[in-house]
Parts: C-alpha cells; structure tokens; sequence
C-alpha cells in the first residue's frame, strides 16, 4: 500500500509489528490505545515523558502534537482524526465504531470531536494545573515504560518540565478553575443524554463517540484501565479527592468506568485480531 501521510521515512528498524509512539499520559493517547484494542491490532507501545515525546515524534518526521503516531511497515498514521478513518474502513462492519447511517455517523464525530478538544481541554488544564506541583502524582505517567534515559532524566529535570509545560499550557489557578467548569458542563450534558438509561452515547451500540468521552474524562475520575498510569485516589490531594469522588457519583462517571471495565479491562485479553496493518 503506498504510504499517503506527510513526514519523513521512518529509520529502519528490524520490528515488523506495528508500534505507537505517544505521549505517555495523554488522553488521546489512551483513546488511540483503546482504538487498537478494539479493532484487534496487535502492536507494540513506544511512551516517552512529556517534551521527551516531541524529539521522538521529530525522528519520524512529525510535529509535538502528532500523537499517537501509529508506524505500520508500509504507514505512518499520525492522530486520532487519520487512525480512527484508517482503521474503521478496513473493519468488518458489525466491529465499526463510527456508524453506516450518515446522520449517525455525523453526530458521532461531532460528539468525538468536542468530547477531545471541548470538554478534553478543560481536563486537561484543570489535572495538569493540581497533578503538577506534586512530583509523586505524575512520576508513573511521565516514566512507566519510557527509555532508559528518560526515566533517568525525568526526575532530575522535573522542575524544568513542569515549567516548560505549565508555560505551554498557559496553567494558572483561573484557567484551571474554567476547565473544571468545562468538565462540569460536558458531564451535565452526558448525565442528561443517559437519564433515558441508554446504554450508549449514541445509537444501540458502542461507537467512536463513548470511547472518546470515556478516555477524555477519565483523569477527572482516576478511571481503573487507563493506560497513563493515573494515581489512585489515596494518594491526592483533598481539593482534589472531593472533586473527583463527586464525578465518579454522577451518571457520566459511573458510564466512563463502566465502558473502560466492559470495553477495555474486560475485553483486554480477548479481542479478536480482526485486522493487521502491517
């Protein structure tokens, strides 16, 4: 299949299987990690820290915000918005997660889209604004699993990455407040979409549109099965453990560690390879 993306050739490499290179806590990184699971892809992760992933990303010829970047033998398949089409299309139907019908499929894309970049970002800036001072809450999401060099300089660089990312970010105590009052939004809407008790976000079955809710707002739940390595609810702090037991008690994040223990724990050993890129 010729290679359609943008970007560099990647290095060679004597590993055929597919690989995903990420920014190890990213939301959008476990929402590309759940993707491949369901579609039955095996493949293998490549995490790296935060600012550690931008060079990584570089070596492949793709920008900081490219992730995760899925490297086939013949493809190079930057962010959710090209892997979710790439890996749909080649998806035995009755496996899809983005709908036949066109209204459907309209309203499960916009539903993605401002569950990542809407609600997504207000999770962002509100747990990057509390996880950030406090080094033991971001230690197993910025180093499990990174090469050896950046497990070894995570730690002595700490205070530089947090400043590099809380100037990034643009992180102060007012942004935070707003991306909480974001998160208290987009589950006031998703608590008013399962009043009926569907079962799913949209339509009768799993779409792209609950995987994507469910892995945005999962930091704001400390969801069981994420894989970025969140920290149990023990070890943060009281501001923080009022604001997340509250979620986890509403509808919406009842339905986020319902999907991940359904869809993701409990399928995580048992999905079927339905389709191989390499």
């Amino acid at each position: 299949m010729p290679n359609d993306s943008h970007g560099k050739s990647p290095p060679n490499r004597p590993e055929r299987e597919p690989f995903l290179v990420t920014l190890l806590p990213s939301t959008d990184v476990d929402l590309g990690r759940w993707l491949l699971q369901h579609y039955g892809v095996s493949y293998r992760e490549h995490p790296h820290a935060p600012v550690f992933h931008a060079l990584a990303l570089k070596w492949y010829g793709f920008g900081a915000e490219d992730y995760p970047l899925l490297v086939t033998a013949a493809e190079r398949i930057p962010t959710i918005d090209k892997m979710l089409p790439y890996l749909d299309s080649r998806t035995p139907a009755a496996r899809r997660l983005l709908p036949e019908d066109p209204q459907l499929r309209k309203q499960v894309l916009a539903a993605g889209y401002e569950y990542r970049f809407g609600l997504g970002a207000g999770v962002v800036n509100w747990a990057y604004y509390n996880f950030l001072p406090h080094r033991r809450l971001t230690h197993a999401s910025f180093t499990t699993g990174v090469p050896w060099f950046e497990k070894l300089l995570v730690p002595l660089a700490y205070p530089l990455i947090r400043w590099l990312m809380t100037r990034v970010l643009h992180l102060d105590a007012a942004k935070a407040e707003q991306g909480l009052a974001a998160v208290y939004a987009g589950f006031d809407q998703i608590d008013v979409r399962l009043a009926d008790g569907r079962e799913f976000l949209y339509g009768e079955q799993l779409t792209y549109a609950d995987l994507a809710f469910a892995a945005a707002a999962a930091p704001m739940v400390l969801a069981r099965g994420y894989g970025g390595h969140l920290p149990p609810i023990e070890a943060v702090t009281p501001s923080m453990r009022q604001v997340i037991q509250a979620l986890r008690a509403r509808p919406a994040g009842a339905f986020i560690q319902r999907l991940y223990d359904c869809y993701r724990l409990g399928a995580a050993h048992d999905a079927p390879v339905l389709y191989s890129p390499a």
